[in-house]
């Protein structure tokens, strides 16, 4: 039975994942994390939505300057043609705020480099992203049964 494709919503964390990891630099990006973009670039092609899910905020808190950390991510982001729907808030949200919203992002799939001990290999995020495109359509299975 065919069925129509229900979008998803994909959180995404940043340094590690869609850039190389040097925090609080954004240095650019390996084959690995460029695999990481044109997979996320393929899934809002599709019509999903992407979150993304980050720790990153425009201050740098005790131990770092105040700096504009969470813009420098987003610059970096669309310089390389990935948009997302939110920052760290879900659809509706208009962002973070403690005493209205939770921290939680709600999402189908969470991406984040530190879920994977091979990060540096291309051929694994390749594999990775495979997997998480096959869950996705068990998920559109499962939901067309509804």
């Amino acid at each position: 039975m065919k069925t129509d494709y229900k979008a998803k919503v994909i959180a995404v964390d940043f340094d590690g994942t869609i850039a190389y990891d040097a925090w609080p630099v954004v240095t650019g990006q390996t084959t690995s994390n460029r695999v990481v973009i044109d997979w996320l670039k393929k899934r809002q092609s599709m019509g999903d939505t992407i979150i993304l899910w980050t720790c990153r905020e425009n201050f740098g808190g005790h131990r770092f300057p105040d700096r504009e950390y969470r813009n420098e991510a987003l610059q970096f982001c669309t310089r390389n043609g990935l948009f997302f729907s939110n920052v760290n808030a879900n659809d509706g949200e208009v962002g973070y705020e403690p005493t209205k919203f939770g921290r939680k992002i709600l999402a189908d799939v969470y991406l984040d480099d530190k879920a994977l001990p091979f990060t540096r290999s291309n051929l694994c995020w390749k594999v990775y992203l495979w997997l998480i495109d096959r869950k996705l359509k068990k998920l559109d299975d499962a939901r067309s049964k509804e």
